[in-house]
């Protein structure tokens, strides 16, 4: 937290690399609005606490348990959490509550332990003496091992060989490498646990000189893993890092979806190391008192981070106490929902405020209405776009934004697969409602929507910006000129995302096929001008890992004859253009490149246009659906229209997977009767 953005930069050239691509690709005000987006988040400081529950829905866990609970984001250093059940242990009888806060520390130093694989009798070297490693030394010592150990410091030297190392030396010894092959003869230790902290590679030069013969190198530290190969070669040292809690972390089907792995097949999950951790601590086969150092209420929380960063008082161990809340008197704060609203603006509230709210939507939003709640899965986030926007309030939940009188406008900016039960509630509601894409990730979904859609009279924009862009107006301009049926093509160099991203998950996101390419549908649908009546999908074979999901042709007909076809892939290389379009009309031909350059090829002559930066039509979405609230005209995209996109979209996977040409009149039975997000990838 405390270093500068050089220092961030020098230590994650990966996300630098990553800022550049966007750079090069949408511009130096988009990138921006996104880096400022992403540095302005806020993060919950701490992972590793303990406390009674208050209220659960886990077997098991009851209200009034004493627990245990581990996770970023989860295991905050805060009043009151929400953790899921496998980041969840019960804290064993009579352990100190400020003991069970270690438990996420103790599952660290344990999956460290866990990966050396130590044998009874094997001499392990901890390299780094820190809470981690100090806690290690205890663990190996549990297992049977014998312990040596190195340190800066020779407190913390001490403090190992009071916790049972053999020998611990600082690192400022010139003959420190000798001292471990003194204790095991020349020969070397059998394994050494490197749990230092280090700007550089040291802790991988001492371990490789003080390691024997095929011994093991196991990193659980932060350092430069950089070591001479000549060493470790010859050595033939084997060399693993270890991540974090254990198996588990990391997967979000185990940590936020409460998914188990087989017990015969993965016998110590994250969760299992932070009981097995806890019960070692009861057992008295680790101390873990002796290793707090400090104290502080958490009214004194900044203190407590100084101390920490500043090193006075040598800190080791930090405990943050709260008060006992459980007789807190409840604040309401319905009384204050009303404020003077006098500037005559839409006022509009948010549910969900992701990346793509805080870095487009807002920003697009800002000065146009008046903000006025926010709700978010995680309050620190809520908390955040409300100073930052000026947002009234925070609400404590959708049905608190939905239920609001003086909200004219619902944002619904959730993940993928809540858009259409929060869309149809807010148009039953009476709010007019503007939803990112997608609309619905499935038909029922839709159906749902449709159906609020017909009883009530509140607007629906859903987020498919790029009809609104200056260049696809031009664009349709030139369709527009001809009476023939048009052709065509788009090429979307999408980019891979990782196999475990939200989006690609059919309950979450709906797959990318879905969640992305229903921009492109509707930009076809827009830029032909005609109902789309039939859907073709080829996608990607094989099993080299390339998805077809998204790996694929769409091929839509439409209902004047015209034809379009959709390439969309995650195979490119990202220096190309991510889309590139091509409308065949009466003669003529228009081209979008990247919503950044266009060109009209018409009559022998080439017209051409460049704009400094994209504009995919954002802002110009956003303003043409105020101007429709406000003058109670027609919205420019028809509701049946929306629809129609929604069920062609929808039409995309089952089309992949009966290979085959589903017509517009079977849209609906379609999807219905086959729900088309399962079984496109695994």
């Amino acid at each position: 937290a405390s270093k500068s953005l050089v220092g961030k930069a020098r230590a994650r050239p990966d996300l630098v690399r990553k800022v550049l691509g966007k750079l090069q690709h949408d511009g130096l005000a988009a990138t921006y609005r996104a880096v400022t987006s992403k540095l302005a988040e806020p993060v919950p400081a701490g992972y590793a606490s303990a406390g009674r529950v208050m209220d659960s829905r886990s077997p098991g866990c009851s209200a009034g348990t004493l627990v245990a609970c581990a996770g970023a984001g989860y295991a905050s250093h805060a009043e009151e959490i929400v953790v899921p059940r496998n980041l969840v242990v019960p804290v064993p009888d009579g352990l100190p509550v400020e003991q069970a806060a270690f438990g996420t520390l103790g599952a660290i130093a344990l999956q460290g332990v866990r990966i050396l694989k130590p044998e009874l009798g094997e001499i392990v070297a901890v390299v780094g003496l820190g809470l981690l490693g100090l806690l290690s030394v205890q663990i190996l010592r549990a297992a049977g091992c014998r312990v040596l150990g190195t340190d800066m410091s020779a407190e913390r030297a001490a403090l190992a060989e009071r916790f049972g190392a053999e020998a611990a030396w600082t690192h400022d010894r010139e003959d420190l490498p000798q001292r471990f092959l003194d204790v095991t003869n020349g020969y070397g230790v059998d394994a050494v646990l490197v749990t230092a902290s280090s700007p550089d590679n040291g802790p991988m030069v001492l371990a490789g000189d003080i390691s024997r013969d095929r011994g093991r190198v196991v990193v659980v530290g932060s350092v430069k893993t950089e070591f001479d190969r000549n060493l470790y070669y010859n050595k033939e040292l084997e060399v693993r890092l270890s991540r974090s809690y254990g198996p588990g972390r990391y997967d979000p089907r185990f940590e936020e979806r409460g998914q188990v792995y087989p017990r015969g097949y993965v016998r110590f999950t994250e969760t299992e190391n932070l009981r097995c951790f806890l019960d070692l601590v009861a057992e008295g086969k680790v101390d873990v008192a002796s290793l707090i150092t400090h104290r502080f209420p958490i009214a004194e929380a900044l203190r407590a981070y100084e101390t920490l960063l500043s090193g006075k008082g040598q800190p080791l161990g930090i405990v943050l106490t709260y008060p006992n809340t459980s007789a807190a008197p409840v604040v309401e704060l319905a009384a204050r929902r009303s404020r003077p609203h006098a500037s005559g603006k839409l006022r509009v509230s948010f549910v969900g405020a992701g990346a793509f709210a805080r870095s487009v939507l807002l920003p697009s939003l800002n000065g146009l209405v008046d903000f006025r709640l926010v709700a978010t899965s995680r309050g620190f986030t809520a908390d955040a776009v409300h100073k930052r926007w000026g947002f009234d309030f925070v609400a404590n939940s959708a049905e608190e934004i939905l239920e609001d009188p003086e909200t004219d406008v619902v944002v619904i900016a959730t993940r993928h697969g809540s858009h259409a039960e929060l869309v149809a509630k807010a148009l039953d509601a009476g709010k007019h409602v503007f939803c990112e894409k997608p609309l619905a990730i499935d038909g029922p979904g839709l159906d749902r929507v449709e159906k609020a859609l017909a009883k009530n009279d509140g607007l629906l924009q859903v987020g498919h910006n790029r009809r609104f862009a200056p260049f696809a107006q031009r664009a349709r301009a030139v369709r527009d000129d001809s009476h023939q049926p048009s052709m065509l093509q788009m090429r979307i160099n999408a980019g891979a995302i990782p196999a475990e991203h939200w989006t690609v998950d059919r309950a979450e996101g709906g797959g990318r096929m879905i969640g992305e390419g229903c921009h492109f549908v509707d930009l076809a649908r827009y830029l032909i001008g005609s109902s789309i009546s039939g859907v073709e999908v080829t996608g990607l074979s094989g099993d080299r890992g390339a998805s077809p999901d998204d790996n694929y042709v769409t091929t839509l007909t439409f209902g004047d004859g015209s034809l379009a076809t959709i390439m969309y892939t995650a195979m490119g290389d990202p220096r190309l253009a991510k889309e590139h379009v091509e409308l065949f009309a009466g003669g003529s031909v228009a081209v979008i490149e990247d919503f950044s350059r266009f060109k009209i090829f018409r009559g022998g002559k080439v017209t051409s246009q460049r704009t400094l930066a994209k504009n995919k039509g954002h802002k110009e979405q956003i303003e043409s659906f105020l101007h429709a609230i406000r003058s109670g005209g027609p919205l420019a995209v028809p509701v049946e229209e929306l629809i129609e996109v929604g069920r062609a979209t929808l039409a995309q996977p089952l089309a992949l997977r009966v290979a085959a040409r589903v017509r517009s009149a079977d849209f609906r039975t379609v999807v219905d009767e086959e729900p088309v997000v399962e079984g496109v990838r695994d």
